[in-house]
């Protein structure tokens, strides 16, 4: 049976906000490589969505920005990366990632350009390039062992 994009949304909220959901109560180390590629595309699209990529750099999800481009490649959303990673070189490649507060110096330090740029880019996620709803939880289904997931996600 096939669902739709809501159904699907619906599924993948619940998984994040599951109790037994390892990606908030546990180190981002200790996640699996798919626990951590959804924690990634989820606080991507979250933090995005919320506030720019302004906001979602200078975040604590920022640090995993670079991380991010992987996971979005990993669940097809490549046209996605090339946006994140666009937004990525605005701030500039040198940036300190793990370093909240260096992420942060930077991103206030930035020219009005810059940060035009950014916003720029923000509509360019806004047009959802790649469906992520569908892409994330087609990634969800085929691993959902190390999600703890079984039967019909």
């Amino acid at each position: 049976m096939a669902i739709d994009v809501a159904e699907m949304n619906r599924r993948l909220l619940t998984l994040a906000e599951s109790p037994r959901a390892r990606f908030w109560r546990v180190e981002f180390d200790a996640l699996s490589v798919p626990e951590s590629v959804f924690r990634t595309v989820w606080e991507l699209e979250t933090e995005v969505n919320n506030g720019g990529f302004h906001q979602y750099l200078f975040n604590s999800s920022g640090k995993f920005a670079r991380f991010a481009l992987g996971a979005l490649r990993a669940v097809g959303a490549s046209q996605t990366a090339g946006i994140l990673e666009l937004a990525i070189s605005v701030i500039g490649t040198d940036v300190q990632w793990s370093n909240d507060a260096a992420r942060q110096e930077r991103l206030v330090a930035l020219p009005v350009e810059a940060v035009e740029e950014l916003n720029d880019l923000d509509h360019a996620f806004f047009g959802y390039p790649d469906n992520l709803t569908a892409l994330l939880y087609n990634y969800v289904c085929a691993h959902r062992a190390q999600f703890g997931v079984s039967g019909e996600f």
